[in-house]
């Protein structure tokens, strides 16, 4: 019973390919979060995010690690609309927004939310974000951008050598769907490595804090979760072309 469980869980990430699964969210995005609940989410949005008191609306150094604290912030309509939930790419889109501009506010979060509930959101907002709709979202703002679904380490490097930034989606297990998708934004950090945000970590006084630096892009990825994670896309940005 336990090989057959083991067969049907892990299927999806080793068995279909990642280009594939980029298709099907791809599919999920074609009817969107409709007007009226984007701009009641919006109004919503504007009033809680300016109460919450969160100092990565502030403080230049500090990004968004704790999607978990997020249950009240709208985003999309299905049966679990709230960041909380479902907000991992948007989370991951402001953060590295924030790595490559130095700023960030309140109101830009509630605006990014309402942008990917028009072109974007997947399942309305209970699938997340496409990550292809991430990809298009930096282009679409003028951002360089380059992309990889393969892990092999010079795919990865062609990424990375040519990013200031980095999105990363990933498969929480390799062997078992039901730990379902998530997505993170990885800054490259001078001298130290490759560091993870929102990626659930918290520190001696249960506060959400970034990871440690990791010496390397593919072992930072394995490390997202608390199992072997295993990439689906990853979206290196930059403010211009990198030529190296």
């Amino acid at each position: 019973m336990n090989s057959i469980k083991s067969f049907f869980v892990s299927f999806i990430p080793k068995h279909i390919s990642n280009r594939t699964v980029l298709r099907i969210y791809q599919m999920f995005t074609w009817v969107p979060v409709s007007k009226k609940n984007r701009e009641k989410n919006y109004n919503s949005n504007i009033v809680q995010l300016n109460n919450t008191g969160w100092d990565f609306f502030s403080v230049p150094s500090a990004y968004i690690e704790n999607q978990n604290e997020w249950g009240q912030i709208m985003y999309g309509m299905g049966a679990h609309h709230n960041m909380g939930y479902s907000g991992c790419e948007i989370i991951a889109t402001f953060n590295a927004l924030k790595a490559l501009t130095g700023t960030s506010s309140a109101e830009s979060m509630a605006k990014l939310i309402s942008e990917y509930e028009s072109r974007g959101s997947a399942l309305r907002g209970e699938f997340g974000v496409s990550p292809r709709a991430i990809e298009a979202y930096f282009k679409r703002n003028g951002f360089w951008v380059t992309a990889t679904d393969k892990d092999d380490e010079e795919s990865l490097h062609m990424v990375d050598r040519k990013s200031q930034v980095l999105i990363v989606t990933v498969y929480n297990d390799a062997n078992d769907i039901t730990a379902q998708i998530h997505t993170v934004c990885i800054t490259k950090e001078d001298g130290s490595g490759y560091v993870l945000h929102n990626a659930y970590r918290k520190d001696e006084n249960g506060r959400y804090v970034a990871s440690a630096p990791y010496k390397s892009l593919s072992d930072a990825i394995k490390h997202i979760s608390g199992k072997e994670a295993k990439l689906i896309y990853l979206i290196g940005i930059a403010k211009g072309e990198i030529s190296n």
